[in-house]
């Protein structure tokens, strides 16, 4: 056993089934006649209308739907055929290859060859039962061949004509479940019939197969196999041999049908104390009989725990009884095949009647297995076959060796059931089983198929929960800031509504009052009334300018210098009353932003230029200009007013303010004046320093 081969995973197996599914490699329908089922001889060609492709996922509920459908449907048909109950069994696993380096590809030769005589009448069918690997309770198919064909071959052994070819594809996994390939009646093959197996089973590098049991069928009957030749096998007993290919131990459980209804199995609880003779069990026939086929069907533990081989005897002894003469003495022969008679576990034992004649049969049984310190004797039936038909069915039997209370119990054994289930014949039951395969493929594949979709569909639905929230978080966020955009723009509609109403109103009023300035310093009579006049006026005009500053900047949602610019030539012009007023500000101003900050110093550093312009120079011209030169602003006010010594104090101009404020702009102001020559004001700014804040507010009260 060292060199067992390894099994193929369980997962494997499963995608593989999977994979079987959506091809449906045996054209059977759910509701197909069992007679009428078989593997395929040769490989069908591939439909590719058959091909599943993806479900868009708006018809993924639909398609899940219809799969459970399909899923009830095949369940159905599985659970209303022979249910495949794999037997526990401990030795003649079957036949094992030898082991050779893997071959890449399909040699042009067979690699193995397995031989079988032929029979007395033409084979209907053959049927090949995979090996089961036994290492662990969850078995599962073990290394069935992947190319191989099946023909004819002479008392010679020379090859004829081919009755199954799968050398063009591989043969789908069967798992656990027996391949059945029916021949057609016209075609069915009269000589012995050679399998060719041409690629196998690889794991490690090497390459083989195995096989469980190989059946042929001739006249409605499982028939012996003769296995006459193999090119090669690894032997190893009790487990492989190419022997054991011919075995009558089953290896499939029991043949049962999936109907489940009353009836039972001969349990006995013997005596403690050895029994001095075997217990016998005897079943007369109807009449005298050809024997076909002794077939003994284990019991099971009435508690329901399974027991492989449950209450068989661990000695048994079969015999037929032959009478010379009516009411005359009976003579008893050994059957054929008495190494058999061991505990089968949960399979069918099968003993050759070899075609001899039999009025009666007897099981002697000794060697009781205890449980828990109590003997049992358990049979579930006892069947004697000749061409499909039972001879025992419903025929008297009796017990020697063992005194019964009640010998009902006994019938059980001929009544053609086994713990409830009726006994299906062979062949039947190994079409049932084949016919389960495609549908059990079919049944992976939907499993397969519903998780797949399922697990799209949920991820699908977490998306769309995903999208839906944060849909609905970007509807509200949106709405929350269409509210505050709202509000916004309905507080500046309110501030320019002010500010407009504010401008009409105190703007009025204070060209009103500028206008009654005017005409009462005209009749002014003193020199000082007049000049009081004057600065009320100026100071009249003065506001209504910085009125319509305050307008245009709360209208404004950033300061521009152009724009700036041009409110300082506005301002001028409409506070220097009675003056000529010119300016020359450059058509490519740089559009940079100025800060707030920088902007109120440079508005109040400019008011109080054209200020001092107004009321202390008594000037006929002045003069506006603004220049860029490289990184630099340049902002030049001159007037030709009467001047004054800039060498001397004076306090009343604010040139200390203006120059405070040039600083904290980042720039630098320079002053140019002389009694009799006018003033020139000359502020350089880097343009870098206008969108930036101050590094400190100025303070003053101007």
């Amino acid at each position: 056993m060292e060199r067992f081969a390894g099994r193929q995973s369980a997962a494997g197996r499963w995608l593989r089934m999977a994979g079987i599914g959506g091809l449906l490699f045996i054209s059977a329908e759910p509701g197909m006649a069992v007679e009428d089922y078989s593997d395929p001889l040769v490989p069908p060609v591939r439909n590719p209308d058959s091909e599943t492709f993806g479900v868009v996922f708006f018809r993924i509920p639909d398609r899940l739907e219809q799969i459970d459908e399909e899923i009830r449907r095949e369940t159905r048909v599985l659970d209303g055929l022979a249910p495949l109950q794999v037997g526990m069994q401990f030795d003649s696993f079957g036949y094992h290859s030898d082991y050779i380096p893997a071959v890449g590809g399909v040699p042009a030769e067979p690699l193995w060859t397995l031989d079988f005589g032929a029979g007395l009448f033409p084979t209907q069918a053959i049927v090949l039962v995979p090996a089961l690997d036994q290492r662990s309770s969850d078995l599962r198919g073990y290394a069935f061949p992947k190319r191989f064909r099946i023909r004819a071959i002479d008392e010679l052994g020379v090859p004829g004509k081919v009755h199954v070819d799968w050398t063009a594809r591989d043969f789908p996994d069967p798992g656990l479940r027996p391949v059945y390939f029916s021949f057609a009646e016209g075609d069915a093959p009269t000589e012995g019939l050679r399998m060719e197996v041409f690629c196998g089973h690889e794991e490690k590098a090497l390459e083989f197969f195995a096989l469980g049991r190989v059946h042929p069928i001739r006249q409605g009957e499982l028939q012996k196999t003769a296995v006459t030749a193999v090119s090669s096998g690894f032997e190893s007993a009790p487990y492989w041999s190419q022997d054991y290919l011919a075995s009558q131990r089953y290896t499939l459980g029991l043949p049962l049908s999936a109907k489940d209804g009353a009836g039972g199995n001969l349990v006995l609880k013997l005596p403690v104390e050895r029994l001095d003779e075997p217990l016998v069990v005897r079943v007369d026939l109807d009449e005298t009989s050809v024997l076909g086929w002794v077939n003994l069907f284990p019991g099971r533990s009435p508690s329901g725990i399974d027991v492989p081989g449950y209450g068989f005897p661990g000695t048994m002894r079969i015999h037929r009884v032959v009478r010379r003469a009516p009411g005359g003495m009976e003579s008893r022969y050994l059957l054929p095949d008495q190494e058999l008679l061991k505990n089968p576990g949960n399979n069918m034992l099968r003993i050759r009647g070899a075609g001899v004649v039999a009025d009666a049969l007897e099981i002697e049984c000794n060697d009781f297995p205890a449980y828990q310190g109590q003997p049992v004797f358990s049979l579930g039936e006892i069947e004697v076959i000749r061409s499909g038909g039972n001879l025992s069915r419903d025929r008297p039997v009796l017990i020697s060796g063992f005194e019964l209370a009640d010998e009902s119990g006994l019938r059980t054994l001929v009544d053609g059931k086994v713990g409830g289930r009726d006994i299906l014949h062979l062949p039947e039951w190994l079409r049932q089983l084949a016919e389960g395969k495609p549908h059990e493929a079919r049944l992976a594949g939907l499993q397969a198929e519903q998780v797949m979709l399922t697990e799209r569909w949920r991820r699908f639905r977490g998306r769309a929960l995903a999208g839906v929230t944060i849909a609905g978080l970007a509807g509200v966020l949106g709405f929350v800031l269409y509210l505050l955009r709202s509000r916004r723009q309905a507080e500046a509609r309110l501030r320019r509504q002010i500010y407009s109403d504010l401008h009409d109103e105190v703007g009025s009023n204070l060209g009103s009052v500028s206008l009654l300035v005017g005409q009462l310093a005209e009749i002014a009579r003193s020199e000082r009334m007049k000049e009081g006049m004057f600065d009320l006026g100026l100071m009249t005009r003065e506001a209504c300018v910085s009125l319509r500053e305050v307008v245009w900047m709360a209208d404004q949602r950033s300061i521009r210098l152009p724009a700036l610019v041009q409110k300082l030539s506005e301002r001028a012009e409409r506070v220097l009353v009675g003056v000529e007023f010119s300016a020359d500000i450059p058509a490519d101003c740089p559009d940079v932003v100025v800060s707030l900050p920088v902007k109120r110093h440079l508005m109040m550093l400019f008011k109080e230029v054209v200020h001092n312009c107004a009321r202390h120079a008594r000037a006929s011209e002045a003069h506006l200009q603004v220049t860029v030169a490289g990184p630099h602003l340049r902002i030049v006010f001159g007037d030709n007013g009467c001047g004054f010594d800039a060498s001397k104090s004076t306090e009343g101009w604010g040139l200390g303010s203006m120059k405070q404020r040039a600083k904290e702009m980042g720039g630098e102001l320079e002053l140019v004046s002389a009694p009799g020559e006018g003033t020139t004001f000359t502020l350089r700014l880097p343009l870098s320093a206008l969108s930036k804040e101050p590094s400190k507010a100025y303070k003053t009260s101007n």
